[in-house]
């Protein structure tokens, strides 16, 4: 069951002169960030629910693909992970870029490490660090590709883990096939003071596939060993769901379908914890959902 939380407006006209969609949403206190494609960013008080932002930024990561798209921020998943001494907040992961494709570093799609900062009522944000993907020697390790070429980067900072969730093939029906399959990858987790890391076939610490039983991949988190992840565009063919990814055990530990919730029409877009265990998910149309048990 899941009831309206908050809504909350989009500030993208207003700042960058025309529209851009909502995307990745994470919790920090009484903070939520809501992140828009581009990788503009706006913060809301969970606890006056105003929906009004206490304040918009630009990631450092910032762009708006005016150049060639697919270099654009999606920023389509975001989390906050590793605890800066002497920083407001911890460091929040952003999965970047707006292609499949890769290019001379990697992937294209890559994750933005991010150190969001508050001076005197401002909000500001600066990329401290960038995680590839490249797929080099892949054909001499057990492991498969990590996926068609837009991993979800997802962190587990209490266990020093970095895990990529994505697919054998792109997520949407005519592209799926029968051989599709969800793979989840472990990696290190790169301290910030390594500055830009490229990951490569050889640092993969461990693989697992699940069952391909659900369509659209959005955004999600990890909480207390598992990938808590959203999925579809709140439509017939792509209705939303939910599956929680037990790491240890390597299984679902919840397949969840959302088709009935208040949000059915309305496309998922991620998904974070508020108050410890509040499991909040926010959509498009500028609204956030509470799940209540």
């Amino acid at each position: 069951m899941y009831k309206l939380f908050m809504e909350f407006e989009n500030p993208t006209e207003e700042f960058l002169g025309k529209y851009q969609s909502t995307q990745g949403f994470a919790v920090h206190g009484e903070t939520g960030f809501v992140l828009f494609h581009s990788g503009l960013c706006a913060a809301f008080d969970l606890k006056t629910r105003d929906k009004k932002p206490l304040g918009v930024f630009k990631l450092g990561s910032f762009d708006l693909g005016e150049k060639d798209k697919r270099y654009a921020n999606h920023a389509n998943d975001a989390m906050f992970g590793i605890t800066v001494d002497g920083e407001d907040f911890p460091l929040m992961y952003v999965t970047a870029g707006n292609s499949g494709e890769s290019d001379e570093k990697g992937y294209i799609s890559y994750c933005a490490v991010e150190q969001i900062r508050l001076k005197d009522g401002v909000y500001s944000s600066k990329t401290v660090q960038r995680i590839y993907y490249k797929n080099d020697g892949i054909e001499n390790t057990p492991f498969r590709t990590i996926g068609w070429g837009w991993p979800a980067a997802l962190v587990d900072a209490e266990n020093g883990h970095f895990y990529t969730l994505s697919a054998r093939n792109r997520t949407l029906r005519q592209f799926a096939g029968d051989d599709n399959a969800y793979i989840i990858t472990k990696f290190r987790l790169p301290d910030v003071s390594e500055g830009d890391v490229t990951f490569t076939a050889k640092d993969i610490l461990d693989q697992f596939e699940l069952p391909f039983n659900v369509f659209a991949t959005q955004g999600g988190t990890v909480k207390d060993g598992k990938i808590w992840y959203t999925f579809g565009f709140g439509k017939e063919d792509y209705p939303d769901a939910l599956r929680v990814i037990d790491l240890k055990k390597k299984e679902y530990a919840l397949c969840e379908d959302l088709s009935d919730t208040p949000f059915y029409n309305d496309e998922i877009e991620c998904c974070a914890f508020y108050q410890g265990n509040r499991f909040l998910v926010n959509t498009q149309s500028g609204k956030i959902y509470e799940r209540i048990d």
